[in-house]
């Protein structure tokens, strides 16, 4: 059995927005806009696309989506438009904060009946699972 990050991104993202009908497009923006809520001073495009797994073509599409909704700004860098720096505005934020909640209380309603011992236990399997899992270079893909 294959474990897919994308199928557990959607469903996440899903649960989340508490809608059925959220889209894998929605998961690819949320992991964009994930990718940059520990970059203060923002990050190029092709930062982006290697940190959410997408071609630049496909990160370039998401940052418009992304702009237009009001999300993620822009800043180019004097004298070369060519290179911009994608920071989150204050909404962006706000949405990256509301679906980590989310997250965090479906894990916690998850684990409500685990005993503290049981909790621990998967924790640490977790961790030896997620470890041992291979990165993409390592599958040549």
């Amino acid at each position: 059995m294959r474990i897919r990050r994308a199928q557990q991104a959607r469903r996440l993202y899903r649960n989340a927005a508490g809608d059925d009908r959220a889209t894998s497009a929605d998961a690819a923006r949320f992991r964009y806009l994930d990718a940059l809520d520990d970059a203060d001073d923002g990050r190029a495009i092709s930062e982006i696309a290697r940190a959410i797994d997408v071609d630049r073509p496909r990160a370039s599409r998401l940052t418009r989506e992304l702009l237009d909704a009001g999300l993620i700004e822009r800043e180019s860098r004097p004298g070369d438009s060519r290179y911009a720096r994608i920071r989150l505005t204050a909404r962006g934020r706000e949405v990256v904060n509301e679906v980590r909640a989310t997250r965090t209380a479906a894990v916690a309603h998850a684990l409500a009946e685990f005993t503290e011992q049981e909790a621990r236990t998967f924790a640490e399997l977790l961790e030896r699972f997620v470890a041992a899992w291979p990165a993409r270079d390592a599958e040549g893909e």
